[in-house]
C-alpha cells in the first residue's frame, strides 16, 4: 500500500497559460520533466485488482490516470481503455482541484457510478453545475464530515480535516489524513497562514509525512500588489523546526523560484531537510 504524488503545481500548472517567465519558458522545452497540477493517489495492492483512489481531480487528470495504469489495469469490458479509479476525494472547489471532473463525462472517460468524496456543499455544486449536469448522474456522491474517518479497507482510512482557505462558495477546504497499516500521511495542498489553523501542530506532528501547500516562496514573487493568503515556504520551514514529520512541498505557483534547481531558494529548502514534491514520488503506507 502506498501514496503516489501525481502533481506538484498550483491550479494553473506549468507552463502557465499566456506566460513567458523563466520557469514557464523552461517548462516548454521537450526535455523538461512533467509538472502536473497537484494531486495524490492512494493505492492498495492487497486487493485484486488494486484499489486506486485519487485525491483532487486536477486539469491534468488524463495524464495522471495514465501514471496509474499499472494498477488500474484494463477496463473489464473495454480492454483498450483503463479501468476507472475506485474513488476521487476533493479537497475543495477551486479550479485546480475539480476541473478534472470534466474529463469523466461521456465526451472523455465516461465513468460509471464513480464515488466522489466531497463536502456536502461541494457535492451539491458538482451535481447542480449546468455544464456538468448531463453526466453528473454517472457519479456517486459520498458526503464527507470533518474529522470523521472514511474506512476504505482494513487498516486504510482517510480522514478529512477542515483547514482555513478562501471560500467563495461555502464548500470548506479539507486536508486529508491518510493512515495505512504502517505509516501515515497528511495531504493539504491549499491552506492559508498556519496560525489560522489551531490544530496544525497537533495533526501535522502525528503523521509520518506531510505534503503541504508551498504556492509561494515570498510575498513579492508576483511583482504586483495582491494579497497572498498562503504561508510562504520560509514560514513553513520555520514551523517544521518543531515538527517530527517529513515535510514535502507541493502546489507551486509557476513563479516560485524553487522550481529552478540552481536557485538559492531550492538550496535553502534542501538545507532545511524538506523535499521538493515531484511527480512520481512514492511513500509506503
Amino acid at each position: 500500500m502506498f501514496a503516489l504524488l501525481l502533481g506538484n503545481m498550483q491550479d494553473g500548472g506549468l507552463p502557465h497559460a499566456g506566460c513567458v517567465c523563466g520557469n514557464c519558458t523552461a517548462a516548454r522545452r521537450p526535455d523538461f520533466p512533467p509538472h502536473y497540477v497537484t494531486s495524490l493517489a492512494v493505492v492498495d495492492e492487497r486487493q485484486t485488482p488494486p484499489a486506486v483512489y485519487v485525491l483532487d481531480a486536477s486539469p491534468d487528470i488524463k495524464h495522471q490516470l495514465h501514471l496509474l495504469a499499472p494498477w488500474l489495469g484494463a477496463h473489464p469490458s473495454q480492454p483498450h481503455r483503463l479501468r476507472q479509479p475506485d474513488g476521487i476525494f476533493l479537497t475543495h472547489g477551486h479550479m485546480g482541484h475539480v476541473d478534472g471532473l470534466a474529463q469523466l463525462g461521456k465526451e472523455a472517460m465516461n465513468v460509471q457510478q464513480l464515488p466522489v468524496y466531497a463536502s456536502p456543499v461541494l457535492g451539491e455544486l458538482v451535481v447542480e453545475n449546468g455544464l456538468w449536469r448531463p453526466w453528473a448522474h454517472q457519479l456517486v456522491l459520498r458526503p464527507l464530515t470533518a474529522a470523521k474517518p472514511i474506512t476504505l479497507a482494513p487498516d486504510l482510512t482517510i480522514t478529512p480535516h477542515l483547514v482555513p482557505h478562501r471560500d467563495e462558495w461555502g464548500t470548506g477546504t479539507f486536508g486529508f489524513e491518510i493512515r495505512g497499516p504502517h505509516r501515515s500521511l497528511f495531504y493539504v495542498p491549499d491552506i492559508d497562514h498556519w496560525n489560522q489553523w489551531p490544530a496544525a501542530e497537533e495533526i501535522l506532528g502525528r503523521v509520518d509525512v506531510a505534503i503541504v501547500d508551498a504556492t509561494f516562496y515570498s510575498t513579492t514573487e508576483l511583482h504586483r500588489q495582491i494579497a497572498i493568503p498562503h504561508a510562504t515556504i520560509p514560514e513553513t520551514l520555520q514551523l517544521w523546526q518543531n515538527l517530527p514529520s517529513q515535510l514535502v512541498l507541493t502546489h507551486f505557483n509557476h513563479t516560485n523560484p524553487v522550481l529552478d534547481p540552481t536557485s538559492a531558494a531550492r538550496a535553502a529548502v534542501t538545507a532545511a531537510g524538506a523535499t521538493i514534491g515531484a511527480v512520481g514520488l512514492r511513500w509506503e503506507l
